[in-house]
């Protein structure tokens, strides 16, 4: 790491300690709401939520996946370069505003079906319609917690993703334990707009950045850098979440609810641990990424650096997982949910397999090598589908097992990928 100075060593510091306390209270806020969930709603009931929850992500996703990480890049690249900043930032909301509307509107109107295939009943059309107003702020949200972050304010944008994760606890808590499943559906379809209150808190409180800043003139030049980054990335928005409900969709019909929530439970503690590593590890990836991408012996130097922290963050937190998995299911869950143990091992086989792959996604996007991003994008999810059925025989372990097996795909594909920048030598 000689090549970085001390002031990068020292905004890397910095990055690395808010992103882990981050992680520490979206674990903490994690570990409860899976508690109530699996207590009170039991495994049928979690894999309805999930299944809520990934529609979510999958709307938001289409337009903030873009937006986010060419916001993040592309002001990491323009460095003191006001004018720049500004014309982005311009673009930025125009386009937020153009796509967000169209997708928001497009899901309530289909509100009554979406209900009735997402939770099985058509009576929670109403909180489709809740989810599409969220989907909005979701989107809002991240464009200004994007900009904030290219700005160095990183203490601000954890304080209020740590705000808005407890605040959003607050709400589910007592609306899952006083009204169960509606309760629950409730405060998941409202989470995002909580967010965006929150974030406006801050983001007045802040120097660096205001609401303001979107408000201008669509820049053509800014517009074009931005829609390069949407082919691949809008893939993966959809791909991603999309695969998820598929394999809930598919355990569902053909084993049971309660099965699919056994594996939604699997998937949470996935989840859960995997979200302290990528926000510690990974916080000024993406921004670093941008600083270096045209000094490539600094670029190959930063992937490999965060690719061994990330995995082997990963493997230690695996390795914990599988040696007191009894006992971790035991605390998260309920009796109920004791399968999980089972299922585990190949789980966790599975996330560092993912790990890397996720990490070398970043640097797929960051090169703008859209043919492969979009192509690992759609293998990997659909392989998992495909594997998953190919082994039904085996029930849930089955789709542990496809995780496992298309993690191993996303590894090679990637490598293969990004083989020039592993063998590139210093001159």
């Amino acid at each position: 790491m000689s090549h970085l100075g001390g002031s990068a060593l020292t905004t890397l510091r910095k990055s690395v300690s808010w992103g882990g306390a981050r992680a520490l209270v979206q674990l903490l806020c994690s570990f409860v709401s899976v508690k109530l969930t699996a207590v009170y709603l039991g495994p049928g009931g979690m894999a309805l939520i999930a299944q809520l929850n990934s529609f979510m992500t999958l709307c938001q996703s289409i337009v903030i996946t873009g937006l986010d990480t060419a916001t993040t890049r592309l002001s990491a690249e323009y460095g003191a370069n006001a004018e720049r900043q500004r014309a982005l930032l311009w673009t930025v909301g125009k386009v937020g505003l153009g796509l967000g509307l169209p997708t928001a509107a497009a899901v309530a109107i289909a509100s009554p079906w979406l209900a009735s295939w997402i939770l099985d009943d058509s009576r929670y059309a109403w909180a489709i319609v809740a989810c599409s107003v969220s989907m909005l702020a979701a989107i809002f949200n991240a464009m200004l917690l994007s900009a904030l972050s290219a700005r160095g304010d990183v203490g601000r944008v954890v304080l209020s993703n740590i705000v808005g994760a407890v605040c959003g606890l607050l709400v589910f808590a007592p609306a899952a334990v006083h009204w169960g499943l509606a309760g629950a559906v409730f405060a998941s379809s409202v989470f995002y707009s909580l967010s965006l209150m929150v974030t406006l808190v801050f983001i007045s409180r802040s120097s660096q950045i205001s609401v303001r800043d979107f408000v201008g003139a669509i820049d053509v030049t800014e517009a074009r850098r931005i829609a390069r980054f949407y082919p691949m990335l809008l893939v993966h928005a959809v791909a991603a979440p999309l695969s998820l409900m598929l394999i809930r969709d598919h355990v569902t019909r053909s084993l049971s609810l309660e099965a699919a929530g056994l594996w939604q439970a699997c998937w949470r503690v996935s989840e859960a641990y995997l979200m302290v590593v990528m926000s510690t590890v990974t916080t000024q990836f993406m921004v670093r990424l941008g600083e270096t991408v045209n000094a490539p012996d600094r670029f190959r130097n930063e992937v490999i650096r965060t690719l061994v922290l990330a995995v082997g963050a990963t493997v230690a937190c695996a390795v914990g997982i599988y040696i007191f998995r009894g006992w971790v299911v035991r605390i998260i869950f309920s009796p109920a949910f004791e399968p999980v143990t089972e299922l585990l091992p190949m789980q966790l086989v599975g996330d560092v397999l993912r790990m890397i792959g996720w990490t070398l996604g970043f640097v797929l996007v960051a090169t703008l090598r859209s043919k492969w991003y979009s192509a690992i994008a759609l293998i990997v999810p659909f392989s998992f589908i495909a594997i998953a059925r190919m082994l039904d025989g085996l029930g849930v372990h089955g789709v542990t097992t496809a995780y496992a097996i298309s993690g191993l795909v996303h590894c090679a594909l990637s490598f293969v990928a990004m083989r020039d920048v592993f063998v590139l030598r210093a001159r």
